[in-house]
């Protein structure tokens, strides 16, 4: 046999549902931390604490701007805090309202910005607003109904929309309710569906047994989630204020925050499935990273801390799940809308996400970086992103919140990136095939280094075996030859981070020996 050529490494991403031996040779079927755009493979990058250490456990975030100040809110159970940058240094204001919240962790904060007012909710207490004035807490929302606790509360257009409602103790599991318009920089006046000189309003979507869980924006439409079933809400323009129209098919949501948004519409992870839409009908989007994996592998007494979030600047969806015996999302399954590809990310505990703008000083700071002065990838004051796009945020148990995909470390601490590929046959999967080396082709600052393996199996039943591993060192290692051997009618190869540094591959050339049947 020539030499065989593999790639592009980048054009498939993993795929767990197939037999390895029945997959095309560029497809990968494990890997952590990586992921597959543009053609390559790639380490994914790490993640940099941003402000100081949180004073309690965070269980949410949400982005804030004003003029002249970009704040990030994070919540805990008992008390809620606004971090920004000024003058270059983080700074905290404690805007826990006077009455605390009471919420437990699995009561999800839900809430957003509408007129440019921060609105929260956490699901056991009456919702609260944000002005920024003296004494600079959260204050009750005026004019909600006493009595009233809503799992979600979120903007739509200039009103407020709450679902999952319990009146006085008393369960409404299917309404859904809409306050009056509020004027910019203003929160509703009323909620009273009964004043007709309101736009306030309610409505049962009882037609399916469901709960009602949650709801997101889709352009100029409000997709409420029950458990099975989605709902369109739309502005009329008339006296109905808003017209519903049930969705097509079966689809529903598997907890709060389990939806996120994209160019393409909404991806969502449902009881069992991830789907996309964009009020059209579903489609499935994780064939292949195989849905068993997920939903064997997700813990089924924390299923509900799930949530998606959105990674922007790589055009990737992160769902994030606790795996079987944890508390906290200790995993994700990446989906990248652009290029169509399922990867994998290790998470550290990490309780809630979500995509927002950052100061620059939050994450250019060169202690922070994790890089070799000679080595950096980046010239000196370099920013890869502007401040007005908006970067994946993370909070996490430990406590800690910190900014995704800006530095080689996670907060400082080594984290290991890699991709492996089993099941290898070039067609015959009866011929023995003796592999004399590869010769890859890795884009990466000088001095990287990179470990090889190469190895197989002999039929589909027996594990994989892995020969000594070869490192790979980018700018020394000669011809970029890697000189290895393995002799199997099934060959595996696998490639392993050694280092803090980022690298792409984009092919690798395996040379061939036919060496018989047996």
């Amino acid at each position: 046999m020539p030499i065989k050529q593999v790639g592009p490494l980048g054009q498939h991403g993993i795929n767990k549902d197939l037999q390895p031996q029945e997959l095309a040779d560029n497809v990968w079927t494990d890997g952590a931390n990586v992921r597959f755009r543009d053609g390559a493979l790639e380490r994914m990058k790490g993640e940099q604490k941003i402000f100081d250490t949180p004073a309690v456990t965070p269980y949410f975030l949400q982005p804030y701007y004003t003029n002249t100040t970009q704040y990030v809110i994070h919540a805990g159970l008992a008390a809620v805090y606004a971090d920004t940058y000024t003058g270059g240094s983080p700074s905290r204001t404690n805007i826990t309202p006077t009455s605390a919240p009471t919420g437990a962790v699995d009561d999800r904060w839900t809430g957003g910005v509408l007129n440019g007012v921060l609105v929260l909710n956490n699901g056991k207490d009456a919702p609260w607003y944000w002005d920024r004035g003296a004494p600079n807490k959260l204050v009750p929302l005026p004019n909600w109904p006493t009595g009233w606790v809503a799992k979600s509360i979120r903007p739509f257009k200039n009103v407020l929309v709450a679902v999952g409602i319990t009146k006085s103790g008393v369960s409404y599991p299917h309404l859904v309710a809409w306050s009056n318009a509020a004027a910019p920089g203003n929160v509703p006046d009323s909620w009273d569906a009964t004043d007709l000189t309101k736009l306030a309003g309610d409505l049962d979507l009882a037609e399916d047994p469901g709960l009602m869980l949650d709801q997101l924006v889709m352009g100029d439409v409000n997709v409420l989630y029950k458990q099975n079933s989605m709902y369109a809400m739309r502005a009329t323009g008339g006296t109905d204020v808003f017209r519903f129209q049930r969705l097509p098919g079966k689809t529903g949501m598997l907890a709060i925050g389990c939806v996120a948004d994209t160019p393409l519409g909404h991806v969502v992870l449902t009881n069992g499935d991830v789907v996309l839409h964009s009020g059209q009908g579903t489609n499935s989007i994780i064939n292949g990273i195989d849905r068993k994996f997920l939903f064997k592998t997700i813990d089924s007494t924390n299923r509900s801390r799930s949530f998606l979030v959105a990674n922007p600047a790589a055009s990737e969806v992160w769902v994030c799940f606790p795996e079987l015996g944890k508390a906290a999302c200790t995993k994700a399954l990446v989906w990248n809308w652009t290029d169509k590809t399922w990867s994998i990310r290790t998470l550290d505990n990490v309780t809630y996400g979500a995509a927002g703008q950052l100061a620059d000083a939050a994450t250019k700071t060169w202690a922070e970086q994790n890089y070799a002065w000679s080595d950096a990838t980046f010239a000196w004051d370099e920013n890869e992103l502007s401040q007005a796009q908006e970067r994946l945020l993370l909070c996490s148990a430990a406590p800690l919140v910190v900014a995704a995909d800006v530095t080689g470390t996670r907060n400082g601490a080594a984290y290991t990136s890699y991709a492996e590929r089993t099941g290898l046959t070039f067609g015959d999967p009866d011929l023995v095939k003796g592999a004399r080396g590869l010769r890859v082709r890795v884009e990466a600052s000088k001095g990287t280094k990179i470990q090889i393996e190469l190895g197989g199996a002999m039929n589909t039943e027996q594990a994989v075996s892995y020969g000594a591993p070869f490192q790979y060192t980018v700018g020394t290692t000669e011809n970029n030859q890697v000189d290895l051997f393995a002799k199997y009618k099934f060959l595996a190869v696998r490639i392993t981070s050694l280092d803090n540094q980022p690298w792409r591959i984009t092919s690798y050339g395996i040379d061939l020996q036919p060496a018989g049947r047996y």
